[in-house]
């Protein structure tokens, strides 16, 4: 009798390691899991922004790729900045995340395209691009960088 009692005591020791062991490892999956999806919209956003018609570069019905228009751009900024407002039409497609545009060549400058970032922050993810801005008052192209971070 006791004989059986300790082997089944052992038994739903050992089950129970066993199932400690495999939700820790399911929690690792899922972390990594959320962060590549966090990665991905990201990416996803990146992408987005880039090809909003409010800052595109068209010439003739023709969009150049990785371009955005300088003027737009600033425009852009300081409408967001003067009227707070218009930032809400602008989350259901960019949601909380910081937008930011660096010129690499010929000068350095910043424009904070959309910044909304949350009360909490248990994650961040940033995704930067290289890209091209046309500046149409002296017809030239300027290199920049597009930095997207995106609050998880």
């Amino acid at each position: 009798m006791f004989e059986t009692f300790g082997v089944l005591i052992i038994f739903f020791f050992l089950l129970s390691i066993g199932i400690l062991f495999y939700f820790n490892a399911q929690k690792t999956s899922i972390r990594q899991a959320q962060a590549e999806a966090s990665q991905e919209y990201a990416f996803q956003l990146a992408l987005k922004t880039l090809h909003l018609p409010e800052l595109d570069c068209s010439f003739l019905n023709t969009q150049k790729e990785n371009c955005i228009d300088a003027i737009k751009l600033e425009k852009l900024a300081q409408l967001l900045i003067i009227q707070p407002d218009i930032l809400e039409t602008y989350y259901t497609e960019l949601g909380y995340s910081t937008i930011i545009v660096t010129t690499i060549y010929p000068l350095e400058l910043g424009f904070t395209m959309y910044n909304n970032t949350p009360q909490q922050i248990t994650d961040q993810y940033v995704h930067r691009n290289p890209i091209l801005l046309y500046d149409a008052t002296k017809n030239r192209y300027i290199f920049a960088v597009q930095e997207v971070t995106v609050y998880v």
